[in-house]
């Protein structure tokens, strides 16, 4: 099979929702090597689909001036730039219960913690 028909094949079994491990065990190749394909054909594709095309800040949507023969800008600014990485680095509220006192507590980006505290850890651990 030649790899324009390869990349053709994992690209439209990414897009019919296909999980990447799904995907290599039908073409016979690695997982990586699906995963690298699929991003680089998606990278090349110009999709007008995108709520960011290519000429458009990613943040605040002003039209970009691109160099030619130089990587494509992203954002207009510096400030954008910054702004929109902070936005996608902010971790995540889980309310959860602990497991020895049974309160409620926040826990910022970690679904799986169990207690609310060092010393409910600390208790739970002795009992155990």
């Amino acid at each position: 099979m030649a790899k324009t028909d390869l990349k053709d094949l994992i690209v439209a079994y990414r897009s019919q929702g296909l999980q990447y491990k799904e995907i290599a065990a039908k073409l016979g190749v690695d997982v990586e090597y699906a995963r690298s394909v699929y991003s680089r054909a998606v990278r090349t594709l110009n999709t007008e689909d995108s709520p960011y095309p290519d000429n458009t800040c990613k943040r605040c949507g002003k039209p970009l001036q691109h160099t030619e023969g130089k990587k494509k800008k992203q954002f207009c600014c510096s400030e954008c730039r910054d702004h929109y990485f902070n936005e996608q680095k902010r971790r995540k509220p889980y309310v959860l219960v602990c497991e020895h006192c049974g309160n409620e507590f926040v826990a910022y980006g970690n679904p799986t913690k169990r207690f609310c505290s060092r010393e409910c850890r600390t208790l739970a651990g002795r009992k155990g």
